[in-house]
């Protein structure tokens, strides 16, 4: 019996983390114009997604990691609408395969502009809840 509750609770934790379809479709939905998410994985590779000033979304993969100098560096870049030769524009059937069932290291949350914001999350949830307080209020 004990070994039933262990591999339920170690089942438990491993899918509480994993990004699901219906997570990133939420997320979609809230992302406003010039604003960037960064989602790091656990095998370095950031996936990204960014709205421009035309209202549409941009779906992006960037092999390795970046640092945070290299971050801002790349959302501002971007925001120039001036994509570093490191990205790998996606489809979003392709984003969506690249990120279900995966485990985030780093979330991000950022703008760039004159109003530039930079923020950060532990979890998918975390940023769902933030999107939900701070788009409807």
């Amino acid at each position: 019996m004990l070994y039933y509750i262990r591999t339920f609770r170690r089942a438990y934790r491993t899918m509480t983390f994993m990004i699901t379809a219906s997570d990133v479709l939420h997320i979609l939905g809230e992302i406003h114009q010039y604003s960037m998410l960064l989602i790091e994985l656990r095998d370095a590779t950031i996936l990204g997604v960014t709205q421009s000033s035309e209202g549409k979304l941009h779906y992006f993969k960037i092999q390795g990691p970046l640092s945070p100098a290299e971050r801002r560096n790349f959302v501002d870049k971007t925001y120039g609408e001036k994509w570093p030769t490191t990205t790998t524009h996606l489809l979003v059937e392709d984003f969506l395969q690249e990120i279900e069932g995966k485990k985030p290291k780093h979330i991000w949350l950022e703008a760039g502009g004159p109003h530039r914001r930079e923020l950060g999350f532990m979890s998918i949830s975390e940023l769902k809840n933030h999107l939900r307080s701070h788009t409807h209020s």
